[in-house]
């Protein structure tokens, strides 16, 4: 098995041991985890010198950020 092959394998096997919500999340929770969740992954690709990875992953929190903060402003006109 080749290097990435290898690491590819134990990405696998670690989203097997991920456990999803038993119950769909709500769009302010998805957004507030995919905000969170880019933020370390553009500091992953950042630190590792993938420039325009680190970009678009910059832009998706970013993007998630601005659907918080309309999902927020929505509950307070309500």
């Amino acid at each position: 098995m080749n290097p990435v092959d290898k690491v590819r394998s134990a990405y696998s096997d670690a989203e097997q041991e991920t456990e999803l919500p038993e119950r769909p999340l709500s769009p302010f929770e998805a957004a507030s985890f995919i905000e969170g969740m880019t933020a370390e992954l553009r500091r992953m690709a950042r630190n590792a010198k993938l420039d325009t990875l680190s970009y678009f992953l910059e832009m998706a929190r970013i993007e998630a950020s601005a659907q918080i903060e309309q999902i927020a402003e929505r509950k307070l006109d309500a």
